[in-house]
């Protein structure tokens, strides 16, 4: 009985040191506008991450980048997401067919379906080129121009290929995720 309970302890406590293990593997430090930044390996792809979703259910998330592809006329704009709350909860939506409307001088906009989730994600500026989700509207937003930091503001990435196009879009346009070789998408 006693090798038993001597067992046991050390399960536990090899458990305990794994999980500790797991939860430094999946930390992630405050990058540039204080959003959420993941280590890339060699092959410039994100380490998988588990995170728990509402349900309490372990879910793994993406091992490569999240590329979002922006196409209309025959032409596309390229943002790579980063490694957020917001960020994976509108790659979830895709593929999607917006409408995007001009707002300000400096920025296009759209709704996605369902509002995005913003738990632990940091507010920031938005320089041009920048893809992010200002929550208090529903709204996506595609910066040609810079933004300043504002209340519900949250950077979800930024153009890889492209960016001077975004002045240009407007009216439907397909959004579609590409979770492929980056190398063989920005050619």
């Amino acid at each position: 009985m006693h090798c038993i309970k001597i067992r046991k302890r050390m399960l536990l406590l090899l458990l305990a040191i794994l999980m500790m293990t797991g939860c430094a593997i999946g930390t992630k430090a405050a990058g540039k506008n204080g959003s959420e930044t993941g280590g890339q390996n060699k092959t410039g792809t994100t380490p998988a991450v588990m995170t728990e979703t509402k349900s309490g259910k372990a879910e793994k998330m993406p091992t490569q980048r999240m590329l979002v592809k922006f196409i209309y006329d025959q032409k596309e704009i390229v943002f790579e997401l980063n490694e957020t709350s917001v960020s994976r909860s509108f790659y979830q939506q895709l593929p999607l067919t917006v409408t995007i409307e001009n707002y300000s001088n400096n920025e296009k906009v759209f709704q996605p379906p369902r509002k995005l989730n913003c738990e632990k994600a940091q507010e920031g500026d938005c320089p041009a080129g920048s893809i992010a989700y200002f929550s208090p509207w529903n709204n996506v937003c595609l910066y040609y121009g810079n933004a300043p930091r504002y209340s519900g503001l949250y950077v979800m990435g930024k153009a890889v290929k492209n960016a001077e196009l975004i002045r240009e879009l407007s009216g439907k346009v397909k959004v579609e995720a590409s979770c492929t070789d980056s190398k063989n998408l920005l050619k």
